[in-house]
């Protein structure tokens, strides 16, 4: 059982998955900070991840969706958010 529950922590969710979960939070909340994009994603990413990694993937995530133009960041800095295009 250990091994089931091992393997299924350090197995990656598609990417689909984690960008729907991106765009649906910023659906829902009208926008999303970075900080928050980290928080709802880090524990989701596998386990074998450090947090180079982590801080990595979440970027690649965050620029695909934009080069999509399915999100947009506005402000500048700290007061940065990511709002829906759609």
């Amino acid at each position: 059982m250990d091994e089931k529950a091992n393997y299924t922590k350090n197995k990656a969710f598609d990417k689909q998955y984690y960008l729907d979960l991106i765009v649906k939070h910023i659906k829902i909340h009208n926008s999303a900070t970075r900080k928050e994009i980290d928080d709802l994603l880090w524990n989701k990413l596998p386990e074998w991840m450090n947090d180079r990694q982590r801080k990595n993937r979440i970027t690649n995530l965050v620029t695909e969706l934009r080069k999509m133009n399915t999100i947009e960041n506005i402000g500048a800095d700290k007061n940065s958010k990511w709002v829906s295009v759609l």
